[in-house]
């Protein structure tokens, strides 16, 4: 994921915020007039391991298995509700590397 990282840190979309665990990394999804959106990069590392060697617009698009507590799910980028934000990357030219 190192890759999308850099990129998504040069589009200004990556910061850090404080919290009782300490520094956290997060991916700033949207902003609106109600505020921003955004992913912690642990959550976001959970949902997408099948493809942190390779983390590129289709890979990404697809459907990805992952567990939360003690279920498993497989839900593709549209279900979880991240496509959107992966075409707006893709858009960007973030996925470029």
């Amino acid at each position: 994921m190192n890759q999308l990282y850099l990129s998504l840190q040069k589009a200004d979309l990556m910061f850090k915020r404080y919290t009782e665990q300490g520094e956290v990394d997060y991916i700033l999804l949207e902003t609106n007039k109600n505020g921003t959106t955004e992913v912690d990069v642990n959550t976001f590392e959970t949902l997408f391991r099948g493809v942190e060697d390779k983390p590129t617009y289709k890979a990404l698009s697809g459907s990805h298995t992952f567990k939360l507590g003690d279920t498993e799910y497989n839900m593709t980028a549209e279900e979880m509700g991240y496509q959107k934000y992966f075409d707006q990357w893709n858009e960007q030219g973030l996925f470029i590397f």
